[in-house]
Formats: C-alpha cells, structure tokens, sequence
C-alpha cells in the first residue's frame, strides 16, 4: 500500500476550513481523506467548555492531541487516498495550552518539530477581514478580535513547516477556495 500525503489545514476561528474541506472533498472525491476536527467532536460531543481554569482547559487540550493523532493514524492505515487533509494538525493544541509552547510538548512528550514532520504541507486560512463575514457558533465562541489573536499564534507556531501557504482572509470565500483548490491539486499531482 502507498503512502498518502498529509497536510494540516489550520488558521483561526471561522477561517473556512469546514467549508474547505468540503470543497475538497467535492473537487477531489476519493482522492482525499477527511480527518475531521478533534476539538470540535469533543466540544459538541459535550466536553464542557464553562471552565477556564488550568486543569480543565489542559485536561481538554491532551484529549483533542491524542484524539487527532488516533484520527489521522486511522486514516492513514485504512484510507487509500491520495491525500489525507486534517481539520487542524497535532501542533495547534499548543497554541491553546496555559504553561505555553515548550510545557505543551514536553508534556505530551515529544516536540515541535517531530509533530510538524508528521505533515508533508500546511495549508493556513486566516479569518474573515470583513466583520460581517464573521460568525461565532456553538463550538467556536471566540469573538473577530480573539480570532485574529488566536490566528496570529497558529501562524506563529508552524512558522517553521518547509511547505506552508497562508491564505489571507478574503471578502468573498469563493477566492479562498480556488487558492485551496489549486494547492492541494499540486500536491496530489507532485
């Protein structure tokens, strides 16, 4: 069996990803494997949210990095696609955890650059400019201003990825998507 290529799709709140991933799935069909978004199963799966103190948030930060991890080895054992695309990669529960960066790794007992070798390309979508474009849902409660801050350490933290594209937030969603299409093309053909 083939190895699948496997690529992060990340950025902050509300960027488009879940539409992304469903623009790929649509233009690629059984070429890409969706692994989809730990934090939001685990959230809308009824994880409480209404606690911010240290133990909680890392309690539920550990849950969404071995969740991912399991997710994306189970799609890379069974799934005979090309491409795998995970909603979110092994390094953004980092970006969340309270003792910052270097704590979240060493607690989880491996480092920044052994988790972005796990994807051969990042693709980042960063949220929407134009506040009429932004929503907040269930599962996502951060406000346009908190998901600027939140993109800004997601953009930060994979700086270092040798093959990442960052896509600006764009007025209209459908110019997002043709930059998305067209990565992911060549990563399939490459």
């Amino acid at each position: 069996m083939k190895h699948a290529k496997k690529i992060a799709l990340t950025g902050g709140p509300n960027s488009g990803k879940t539409t992304a991933l469903t623009i790929l799935k649509e233009t690629f069909g059984p070429q890409v494997e969706v692994v989809r978004e730990a934090a939001t199963l685990i959230f809308s799966g009824g994880f409480p949210r209404t606690d911010n103190s240290r133990p909680h948030i890392e309690a539920a930060q550990k849950i969404i990095f071995v969740t991912t991890r399991e997710m994306e080895a189970l799609a890379e054992e069974y799934s005979h696609a090309d491409l795998i695309v995970c909603d979110r990669g092994t390094v953004d529960a980092a970006v969340y955890w309270p003792g910052g960066v270097d704590d979240f790794f060493k607690t989880m007992n491996t480092t920044l650059e052994a988790e972005m070798a796990r994807y051969d390309a990042v693709l980042h979508l960063s949220p929407p400019t134009n506040p009429a474009f932004y929503q907040s849902t269930h599962v996502r409660t951060e406000s346009l201003d908190e998901a600027f801050k939140i993109d800004e350490k997601i953009m930060k933290i994979w700086e270092g990825h040798p093959n990442r594209l960052i896509v600006e937030g764009k007025e209209h969603f459908f110019e997002k998507a043709e930059i998305i299409k067209n990565f992911v093309e060549k990563i399939i053909r490459g």
